[in-house]
């Protein structure tokens, strides 16, 4: 007992703890000289609690260097049972010694009963072991970079790469390709990526080049609301969002493309392989092919990898290679910034733009509502809430689902609880059959009070305006209560925000809606790091991992989460903590681990920190009433704690609609019954 004492952080457990432990400890010696650990060892996950005697740690992949040395009253051995990998040293007794050894699921049973012997675990790895160092030191440079006004992609690729990103298993391999991670990184990059060389990252258009695109063609990127200008052949204009969490997640994806894209052009950089490339793509030697796949077969890629390749890029594949291997990854990133909040400039125009709006709409500008009109802000997406208020799908329905019969949709033959999932799920492929439904969709919206600013004034961020009064007695989605007689609410839905975005867009809705803001409500996708996808998490605090910073919510109802369940039988609802990270790329398994194991995390996203501490700070300084309802939910899109999970691979409608669904019906429901007796 007296070692326990003397350790910390077993010092800080409960004398009933120590006292419970104490059977588990078994007592060892060693000679010097004598191996206590083996470097590699996958099936050792006992603790060392050193009571007398001196270990060095020794890297033998190192020559067996030594790392450091640990001396009676410390432990070791803790960090594979934390964060479940094999021995990374091997550890010697450096004089005779005598330990206390412990099986590890002890120690993650202690991490889990005892908050006080977690936290102060929690800040030995922090902040003496440094783990997350690797992610301090590429955030630094990022940011040195942003500041000097040029970010040099060479520099960062190795810091990125010592990251071992939980996306990017690929990052510990310099000849395996992972194109499961390319495809990622290449979809929330500019199209134009393999033929781009110099990026100009700008947080306002130049006066000069105003509106952009009378000057230079708009180029796409597929999963990302980026916009981007292609100012000469091989330089794209960026405009970059409010923040950091943008220019991260930008140069992160850049880092990932270059490395992955490095072992592309080591695979093409032979003479006869490059020659035949280049025949290929400029026409004088493609007839002795059938087809681009005939001739894609006969390069240095196995099946596996040329599949991976034509998902990355399924059009002019040959001419991507081609273009990769003439680029070598030279890449220069100049940023021009005219403050260091970035665009908030934007985010003003923007919330200039939603008070107009709403002067439009009700007659009324945000600054002189009625007292009893209330403000109800749900961040979501620009088309579940429309759709389940969106009287047009109860009158369309027979019509969406016949043409979905005659065309034999493949989303028929997925399980749906709700019928009206399906129905909304196949209406974007029945909108795009038939556009002549999209416009009696949209005219339906109008006429039942839903408006639409898709001018976001560079934000990226669309708006619905929803008057609950023009919904009374409507046939909206049977999964919402009708809106009841003499409903006096807007609705303000706001499309996604991005990262620290989150802070800036909300701080200004708050700002514009005051004292008449009555809930604000926040559904996000997430990863989760237990339960599948599809299923949903509802925080009960929000940690934010730049600063370790910890934001305690409610408790939520359990009522509310019960209801929740009915609404989906098929999936799980978990309740704890969420993470917001700097971006999808800044994580890895140990990171995860550390907040699963020590925080109780059970999943992660970008925005919630930013989100709730502005909306904090409103409540106490009177901007916004303090007692405001509050509703922050998931659906997880991905499961990063998994080896065997695919980050990249995208949820498919049958997954993402019902979790998705679920949550718009019950935060609608919240607000439409808020303030009713």
């Amino acid at each position: 007992m007296a070692l326990l004492h003397r350790i910390i952080p077993f010092r800080f457990l409960p004398e009933f703890e120590k006292a419970r432990l104490l059977p588990f400890l078994r007592r060892c010696e060693f000679a010097a000289g004598e191996v206590i650990i083996s470097q590699g060892d996958e099936t050792d996950r006992t603790v060392y609690l050193l009571e007398r005697g001196v270990v060095e740690v020794l890297d033998p992949a190192a020559g067996g260097k030594r790392v450091l040395t640990i001396e009676a009253g410390y432990y070791f051995g803790e960090w594979e049972s934390i964060f479940d990998e094999p021995r990374v040293f091997e550890i010697r007794a450096l004089r005779d010694c005598v330990c206390y050894v412990m099986p590890g699921e002890e120690l993650l049973g202690l991490i889990e009963r005892s908050k006080a012997f977690a936290q102060a675990l929690g800040t030995i790895l922090r902040d003496k072991q440094g783990i997350f160092a690797g992610f301090d030191r590429f955030k630094l440079e990022l940011t040195r970079g942003a500041n000097n006004g040029y970010i040099n992609i060479s520099r960062l690729v190795p810091l990125y790469r010592r990251l071992k990103p939980a996306l990017h298993p690929g990052a510990s391999s310099m000849s395996e390709l992972d194109c499961h991670a390319l495809s990622y990184a290449v979809r929330r990059l500019p199209q134009n990526v393999t033929h781009t060389f110099a990026y100009l990252l700008i947080d306002e258009i130049p006066e000069v080049y105003d509106p952009p695109h009378a000057f230079f063609p708009a180029v796409r990127t597929l999963a990302r609301r980026r916009e981007v200008w292609e100012m000469l052949p091989g330089k794209s204009m960026v405009l970059i969002r409010s923040g950091l969490s943008d220019l991260i997640d930008l140069v992160s994806c850049l880092c990932l493309y270059a490395f992955e894209a490095r072992k592309i052009r080591r695979r093409l950089q032979y003479r006869d392989v490059a020659g035949a490339l280049q025949r290929y793509v400029t026409g004088a030697g493609g007839a002795e092919y059938g087809s681009e796949l005939e001739f894609l077969e006969s390069l240095p890629f196995n099946s596996e990898e040329l599949r991976g390749l034509r998902t990355v890029w399924p059009e002019n594949t040959a001419q991507r290679l081609n273009e990769i291997l003439r680029h070598r990854e030279m890449f220069t990133i100049d940023v021009r910034r005219r403050k260091k909040t970035y665009n908030q400039h934007r985010i003003e125009l923007w919330t200039t733009q939603l008070g107009a709006a709403t002067n439009e709409l009700l007659g009324h500008d945000p600054s002189d509502l009625p007292p009893d009109l209330e403000v109800h802000v749900i961040s979501s997406n620009t088309h579940s809430v429309g759709n389940c208020l969106n009287p047009y799908f109860a009158e369309a329905r027979g019509r969406i689902l016949d043409w979905a019969a005659k065309k034999r949709h493949n989303l028929l033959s997925q399980d749906w609880t709700h019928q009206e999932d399906l129905i909304y799920a196949v209406a974007r492929d029945y909108f795009a059959a038939e556009p002549k439904e999209l416009n009696r969709a949209r005219e339906a919206e109008r006429d039942y009070g839903i408006y639409r600013i898709e001018e976001t004034v560079s934000t990226g961020i669309e708006v619905q305006l929803i008057d609950s009064g023009r919904l009374v007695d409507a046939a909206i989605d049977p999964g919402v209560p009708p809106v009841p007689p003499g409903s006096r609410k807007l609705i303000v839905n706001i499309d996604y925000a991005f990262g620290e975005q989150a802070g800036y867009i909300i701080k200004n809705l708050a700002m514009l809606f005051g004292t008449n803001l009555r809930s604000i409500s926040l559904m996000g996708k997430a990863g989760a790091l237990l339960g599948n996808r599809g299923d949903v998490l509802v925080p009960t605090a929000f940690i934010q991992q730049s600063l370790d910073q910890f934001h305690p919510l409610p408790e939520p109802d359990d009522a509310t989460l019960e209801t929740l369940r009915a609404r989906m039988p098929d999936r799980e609802v978990q309740v704890g903590p969420l993470l917001t990270v700097d971006g999808t790329l800044l994580q890895n398994r140990e990171m995860l681990q550390f907040y699963r194991h020590l925080w109780g995390c059970i999943g992660l996203e970008m925005e919630g920190a930013h989100y709730y501490r502005q909306i904090l700070e409103a409540g106490q300084i009177g901007v916004v009433p303090h007692a405001l309802l509050l509703q922050f939910y998931y659906y997880v899109s991905d499961l990063p704690g998994r080896s065997e999970a695919r980050l990249s691979e995208r949820l498919r409608l049958a997954e993402g609609v019902p979790p998705l669904y679920a949550i718009t019906r019950e935060i609608l429901s919240a607000v439409l019954r808020s303030g009713s007796t």
